[in-house]
């Protein structure tokens, strides 16, 4: 399995047995949540390196390709577990939105930060520490946006782009998976019932480094902390934090 683990499908097939095997608690508390109190499972990074080291490393070089296919193959381990399971819908449900959600990085230089990461470090995930200096509005955000092709009547959606601040473009032409291949540039908003699922909480908050980390005379750097979903309102100013995420630049859309 391990040589070839960077196949999408291997790779979630592996992430689900990893799921269920160190994580069976977790994915019980998310089924038996009623409240939607929780809302993410935690996986232990140095968990992962015991069970698949070659799985754990292509998260850490690959983040933006690996995380989506965790929270993939969480709800694949929800519905899994959830058919073992005798007990109502009502008590026990799955948690189509639920986030996978990375902790306790290796304690390598490379991994944990005290110094604010740079341009090298754009697409890698990291830990950096630092003092919450500012928070930000809880805002909503649209995650994606659900199109309709007039032409083949197939429905596909278009993500958010996070490095232009959320912007969601227009497609340019169809992009319903399938054989049979449509080039039309006709499509339209779709209706859906779960309007509803398409947005999500977000927050900004800067971090800064911590002074007494620093040599004398450094002047410390600050970098601006996208906070999704049940992350957002967990700190305040003032707090000292350790946020695990993936390292972005963005730019504001050219919009004609």
């Amino acid at each position: 399995m391990s040589d070839q683990i960077s196949n999408t499908t291997v790779a979630q097939g592996a992430m689900q047995m990893f799921l269920e095997e160190y994580c069976a608690a977790g994915i019980q508390a998310l089924l038996f949540d009623t409240d939607d109190e929780v809302m993410s499972l935690h996986i232990d990074m140095h968990e992962l390196l015991e069970f698949n080291h070659e799985l754990a490393m292509l998260l850490l070089e690959s983040p933006s390709k690996f995380l989506p296919l965790f929270n993939i193959a969480c709800l694949a381990a929800q519905r899994s577990l959830k058919q073992q399971t005798t007990v109502s819908d009502s008590i026990c449900t799955v948690k189509e939105d639920a986030q996978v959600r990375v902790t306790h990085l290796p304690n390598h230089p490379t991994l944990q930060r005290t110094r604010i990461p740079g341009s090298e470090d754009v697409g890698r995930l990291l830990s950096i520490s630092g003092t919450v200096i500012r928070t930000g509005l809880v805002k909503m955000m649209e995650t994606h946006r659900v199109y309709s092709c007039t032409k083949c009547r197939g429905v596909f959606s278009v993500n958010a782009e996070v490095e232009q601040y959320n912007y969601i473009p227009k497609p340019v032409r169809c992009l319903v998976p399938g054989p049979d291949f449509c080039n039309s540039t006709a499509f339209v908003p779709a209706d859906s019932a779960e309007d509803s699922q398409r947005c999500v909480d977000y927050q900004e908050i800067k971090i800064q480094e911590q002074v007494g980390r620093l040599t004398l005379g450094t002047i410390p750097r600050a970098i601006v902390v996208v906070l999704e979903r049940d992350l957002v309102d967990k700190a305040k100013s003032g707090d000292s934090v350790t946020v695990t995420g993936v390292v972005t630049c963005r730019w504001r859309p050219v919009v004609a």
